[in-house]
């Protein structure tokens, strides 16, 4: 199962470079583009120790989660996105 999410290109500092997010069967792979290169991160989901969303009343939201010890934030994502997002996370860790 590969499911993808990219973040809205209207939210706020996603108007050129919207960041994915994708989902495989063992792991979340997080794409974030720049002008001339990228920044990608493989995270196995027995890495991922908690999992975190804000969903504001108006406006898009955050999903964020400890991997390796770090903060992993990303932002611009639709409530049911993210909610769908910690759930496939929730239960790959099971």
């Amino acid at each position: 199962m590969i499911r993808q999410f990219t973040a809205s290109r209207i939210s706020e500092g996603n108007v050129l470079f919207p960041p994915t997010i994708i989902f495989d069967d063992n792991g979340v792979t997080v794409r974030c583009p720049f002008i001339f290169s990228g920044k990608s991160t493989y995270i196995p989901y027995h890495y991922i120790s908690s999992v975190h969303i804000e969903t504001p009343i108006i406006g898009f939201s955050t999903i964020s989660f400890y991997a390796f010890g770090n903060l992993v934030s990303i932002h611009g994502f639709l409530k049911s996105e993210a909610i769908e997002m910690r759930k496939i996370i929730i239960a790959h860790q099971r």
